[in-house]
């Protein structure tokens, strides 16, 4: 009876020792998951005098201006393809939650770039240069990081105050006050304050741009190895890749801090399949006649 009874006893506490054991791997696992995220390097936007709904004001009318400049590629099964690999990077991407938007510019250089709001432009030239889906991906979140840190806007607004002063700042932010201020820093359309980035900004844009990378699914090296193919096809082609190599740091230096960023990761993302139909969309392009050149250049990341 007392054996019996010791076992009776002995079940419940089993069981509780099986939850403990459970919940503590549990607890392990979050512990671990934690130390990786912590491990990323973390980058917070800079100063601003705008909000984000402001940033889409901006870009929603600097994006209705550039297509009235720009040549817009207009073929149903590229602008799918283009919004889907878009609205999966979106979906990782930090900071507010912007309208994304995608299209593409009927150009054969090879760039890109993404107003605030996130309005993104992509050049034909890109897409026909890369080599599959995961190298379009990382330039397209290098842009997405720019617009997540806000950097446009930052850059706006550090204008503005080099022109205006602390002491003309006040009453500017009413229902004209947006368009007083970009009015003062040269406009909505391409403008250069929104598109030309300091180094650090660059830096920045490409670290986020991996983390996004991972977080969605894909392996943030191919954006490395996107810049180190353009280093190598640069001497082929300088025409094609001179606005690219004019407006981003060096690929040797975007190479390395990528990687370095990958091992901060320490494989913390995990390998999705791709939105697929890639070489069918980049077959298409290239059966194109060649693109023309643009009225007015645009000015990339």
């Amino acid at each position: 009876m007392l054996r019996g009874k010791r076992r009776a006893v002995q079940g419940p506490r089993v069981v509780h020792r099986i939850q403990l054991a459970a919940g503590l791997s549990i607890l392990s696992v979050v512990a671990c998951l934690s130390i990786l995220l912590e491990a990323q390097t973390k980058v917070e936007p800079g100063f601003n005098l705008f909000t984000p709904q402001q940033d889409v004001e901006i870009g929603r009318q600097s994006a209705a201006e550039v297509e009235k400049q720009m040549p817009i590629l207009k073929i149903r099964s590229v602008d799918a393809y283009v919004q889907k690999v878009g609205k999966r990077l979106a979906k990782a991407a930090p900071g507010p939650e912007f309208p994304y938007q995608f299209k593409v510019i009927n150009t054969a250089e090879v760039n890109a770039f993404a107003l605030p709001g996130g309005f993104m432009f992509l050049n034909r030239g890109l897409i026909e240069a890369a080599d599959d889906e995961a190298q379009l991906a990382g330039v397209m979140s290098h842009e997405m990081a720019h617009v997540a840190l806000r950097h446009g806007t930052n850059q706006a607004s550090k204008a503005y105050l080099a022109q205006a002063g602390f002491n003309l700042l006040g009453g500017l932010f009413g229902k004209s006050g947006t368009s007083q201020m970009i009015e003062a820093i040269g406009g909505f359309g391409l403008n250069a304050v929104f598109l030309k980035f300091s180094r650090k900004a660059e830096e920045q844009a490409d670290i986020v741009g991996a983390q996004i990378m991972a977080r969605a699914g894909y392996d943030p090296m191919a954006m490395a190895e996107f810049f180190e193919k353009l280093r190598d096809e640069a001497g082929r082609d300088p025409n094609r890749l001179e606005r690219w190599f004019s407006d981003h740091p060096a690929p040797v230096e975007r190479v390395s801090r990528v990687e370095q960023e990958v091992r901060l990761m320490q494989g913390d993302f995990s390998r999705k399949r791709p939105v697929g139909g890639f070489s069918a969309v980049q077959k298409r392009l290239k059966a194109l006649p060649p693109a023309p050149k643009p009225k007015q250049e645009s000015s990339g990341r």
